[in-house]
């Protein structure tokens, strides 16, 4: 058995920190690894550095372990402590060679202030470290810093980032997903531009692959809403919407939702708009239509206002048909669609929700309450103790510290521009 299997053997509830500091709980987990069968080829002897069964003379010390080993245990170090890591002792330093490099790179790219830096980093980084994933900590740190670039760079940097994250398997799109986030807070981007160039992008990935769909829509609040970009280039993603997977349209469907918000309301083209969407939503499996379906609800208040009313009960009617957990994702969003029905059909709307809240599941109840408690807003003083009764009763038998921890566990109100 290889240390690298050893290591793939550790139980579960293995804590590598702890490990870290003290060796007696590595060696105990070690211990615990199943032993190999006997039919099975003999252990093929560790290198010089190896660790030797010492435990009939005395405990085995840190000093015991592999540089294999050290190496291993070294990547799982985070970027930030690997210069405590590796300065432990003279082969722990020769053991974290590769991670020490990652580190460099890393700290450099927290100190970037210029175009011209971010390529030097990217170019060493493509010859010096040969796995992809050795790419991720500094491309984090590089996007972290883009918008303190001089207005003039940020758009060519945005892009030389984003195509880097673009090689780089599983952790890359994550980077990318945070880069088209955070739009709205590069004062010097081409944001038309920057759009357009991470879709091309994503085109460019195959089906199955992890996406950016829903973060391009997320991006489409950083352009001014009346400008023809915003238009044109909402109407793509609406185009790409049926050709996505299941999932992938789930996502969508309430981004695009939302940023209907963002027309003007004589928008002749809004009904028909929300229409497309409704059709989409409908198309869905129920076990994947709870957003999708809440974000429409409340949404319908972008319509012709004969139109609004209808719109709202058709979906919150689907919303009370769908499983329990997708029930639970939709009304986190209904509350917010109690502002546009005439007061006295308020009273009655948060009866029905009150009818079905114990169908909420348990994991979801802290985002129901704080979607109720953000209607209260909107609501009169009889209306807003109604709501705080429903909250309460979330968490009725969950005791004192349930409640306590609400505020904790809903945070600051959620943008629809990107929900939790």
């Amino acid at each position: 058995m290889r240390v690298s299997d050893l290591l793939l053997s550790l139980p579960m509830d293995f804590d590598l920190n702890a490990a870290l500091n003290d060796y007696r709980a590595y060696i105990c987990a070690l211990e615990s690894c199943p032993q190999p069968a006997a039919s099975a080829p003999p252990l093929r002897p560790l290198s010089s550095g190896a660790l030797i069964n010492t435990s009939a003379r005395r405990p085995t010390a840190y000093q015991d372990l592999p540089p294999e080993l050290i190496e291993r245990i070294g990547d799982y170090v985070p970027v930030q402590e690997v210069g405590n890591f590796s300065a432990v002792d003279r082969r722990t330093y020769h053991a974290t060679q590769s991670r020490r490099l990652v580190y460099r790179y890393w700290q450099r790219a927290n100190q970037v202030e210029s175009l011209e830096s971010i390529n030097r980093i990217l170019e060493e980084m493509d010859g010096a470290l040969k796995d992809p994933a050795q790419h991720v900590e500094a491309l984090e740190a590089l996007r972290q810093r883009l918008k303190e670039l001089p207005w003039d760079e940020q758009s060519e940097a945005f892009k030389r980032v984003y195509m880097a994250a673009q090689r780089i398997p599983k952790d890359g799109v994550r980077i990318q997903k945070a880069m088209l986030c955070t739009l709205d807070e590069w004062l010097g981007l081409q944001r038309a531009e920057a759009f357009d160039f991470a879709h091309a992008l994503a085109e460019q990935r195959g089906p199955g692959q992890d996406n950016v769909w829903r973060e391009l829509a997320i991006a489409l609040w950083s352009l001014p809403s009346s400008s023809p970009a915003f238009i044109e280039r909402y109407q793509v993603l609406l185009a790409r919407l049926p050709s996505l997977s299941v999932a992938e349209q789930a996502e969508l469907i309430p981004s695009l939702s939302g940023l209907l918000r963002r027309f003007d309301r004589t928008n002749p083209s809004l009904s028909a708009l929300h229409a497309l969407l409704r059709d989409q939503a409908l198309r869905l499996p129920p076990s994947y239509q709870g957003e999708a379906v809440g974000t429409l609800a409340v949404d319908a208040k972008v319509l012709p206002e004969a139109e609004r009313l209808i719109r709202y009960v058709q979906m919150r009617d689907l919303a009370l048909s769908l499983p329990d957990d997708q029930w639970g994702l939709a009304l986190r969003h209904l509350p917010a669609g109690l502002n546009m029905l005439p007061p006295e059909q308020r009273i009655q709307e948060l009866a029905l929700f009150e009818r079905h809240l114990a169908r909420v599941p348990e994991a979801q109840r802290a985002r129901v309450a704080h979607g109720l408690l953000s209607s209260t807003r909107d609501l009169d003083k009889a209306q807003s103790q109604r709501v705080w009764l429903q909250v309460l009763s979330l968490f009725n038998g969950r005791g004192e510290a349930a409640l306590l921890r609400l505020p904790q566990k809903t945070g600051p109100f959620k943008s629809r521009k990107n929900p939790a």
